[in-house]
């Protein structure tokens, strides 16, 4: 492929070399693009020139950039072309045509209004990866319509499932587009290593709803077998016990017992006459007492801090934890070990936090590099990738179809 650069012998990373098109914006791209980033590939991110990625308006701010952009666009180039332009379409044309893989988050039909549809990048570039991620996938009866998070929750059927019975609620972050996004990146990967193989091209269509509901466990083979649409149980698990929430003397903690030998060992901890209460033998039998055995766990629990429960459980080899919120992970010397709390600075010398990558290479984790200004990287990746003459490159930012944020 012609976008793949020499990277020289000492970037190991996995995807070093792999130049990556990148139309998206927001989360669920976004958040796939930063995968590829981290393992090294090149993400020349296209903005449109007046207001770039939606998601350079969220707040809050420092140093005059969005702490949500920069937490999903580290690492990466941004071009900034005027798509709307018949000028801008060839500047975007040339470019497709010099890549290894092109990713988009439009509503379907969109990329086909800019002559940059599956079917025209495919004929432009025919060993192109193409990454097309939306809500509803690029077929079926909804596919027109839009989708955010929230909504892929509620249609994919994790609302259905969380929550108490009186209110579905929705998970605090955006799992939706977490998932869709991760999804992406598997089958993106998937995509290139048939490449290396063949040297065809492919077309990946992922619905967020779809990678949703592929994630809602046992869900839909409980109800195929029984009929029964599991109930919202709040923080229980329909399926084992004890597994859920207490509240303890100072705090809350999560406690998860998936078999009878962690029951007998948790059971020790509380009243060792529990191991042999025929009610609570099996996990069977636990389940169908599973209100009365909160009620033992909430007892024993709510006489102690966090800290000592769960010194008592971890001795025991009981899954246990402490519920947390972000100022405690902020400072959280596990994270921190695993490179998890990452700090990138900003154009003006600012640090920022933001989460490391969760992918760890050989012992390896990803340095830190801010993202990008609106259009800072224009001139140099037109100049470089598609070809361009600077003086071309000027007449197109004096004529207003790309933007040069140098």
């Amino acid at each position: 492929m012609s976008g793949t650069r020499d990277v020289g012998p000492l970037d190991r990373r996995p995807l070093a070399g792999l130049t990556v098109l990148d139309f998206t914006r927001v989360f669920s791209g976004p958040y796939a693009t930063l995968l590829l980033a981290d393992l090294g590939a090149r993400v020349i991110k296209v903005e449109h020139p007046a207001h770039g990625d939606d998601s350079r308006a969220f707040g809050p701010f420092i140093a005059g950039t969005s702490g949500y952009f920069e937490t999903l666009n580290r690492g990466k180039e941004s071009v900034a072309v005027d798509d709307r332009s018949a000028a801008g379409q060839a500047v975007l044309h040339r470019l497709a045509s010099r890549v290894d893989v092109l990713v988009e988050n439009f509503r379907p039909g969109r990329m086909a209004r800019v002559a940059l549809g599956y079917p025209d990048a495919a004929r432009l570039n025919p060993g192109l990866v193409y990454v097309s991620l939306s809500g509803f996938g690029q077929t079926g009866p909804l596919s027109a319509n839009g989708c955010y998070d929230i909504v892929a929750q509620g249609y994919g059927g994790l609302m259905g499932l969380t929550g108490t019975p009186e209110q579905p609620v929705k998970t605090g972050p955006a799992v939706a587009d977490a998932i869709s996004g991760l999804t992406a990146a598997v089958g993106l990967l998937a995509a290139l290593w048939r490449r290396e193989r063949t040297g065809q091209g492919a077309h990946i269509d992922v619905g967020m709803v779809d990678a949703l509901f592929a994630v809602l466990e046992n869900t839909l083979a409980g109800y195929d077998i029984t009929g029964t649409v599991p109930p919202r149980a709040g923080n229980a698990d329909a399926g084992l016990a004890p597994f859920g929430s207490f509240r303890a003397a100072d705090g809350w903690l999560v406690i998860g017992v998936g078999n009878d030998r962690l029951w007998r060992a948790l059971a020790a901890l509380i009243d060792p006459a529990l191991a042999d209460n025929p009610c609570f033998a099996t996990n069977t039998d636990r389940v169908r007492h599973a209100d009365r055995l909160h009620d033992v766990l909430d007892a024993w629990c709510a006489v102690q801090p966090v800290e000592a429960l769960l010194a008592q459980l971890h001795a025991a080899g009981v899954p246990a934890g402490p519920v947390r919120d972000i100022a405690e992970l902020a400072c959280d010397p596990h994270l921190e070990a695993r490179g998890m709390l990452a700090r990138v600075v900003l154009h003006d010398g600012t640090s920022l936090r933001v989460p490391g990558s969760p992918i760890h290479v050989d012992g390896r984790t990803p340095a830190m590099r801010r993202g990008p200004r609106l259009g800072e990287h224009t001139r140099a990746v037109l100049c470089e990738l598609a070809g361009m003459g600077a003086g071309e490159v000027g007449r197109l930012v004096g004529a207003g179809v790309v933007r040069d944020g140098t």
